[in-house]
């Protein structure tokens, strides 16, 4: 059980930092964009779960 949950965590950690590197890049989200994204990924995450 606790490989699934870290495996879980690794692929949040992932898509969370592939999303800061594009918009390192392209400047296109501000913070508070940044930080509604973040959360839709880890509710994303959270629901797949359950």
């Amino acid at each position: 059980m606790n490989k699934i949950k870290e495996k879980k965590a690794n692929i949040m950690i992932s898509k969370i930092l592939d999303l800061e590197k594009e918009n390192l890049k392209t400047k296109k989200y501000n913070d508070y964009d940044m930080i509604e994204k973040v959360k839709k990924i880890i509710e994303e995450e959270v629901k797949k779960c359950y």
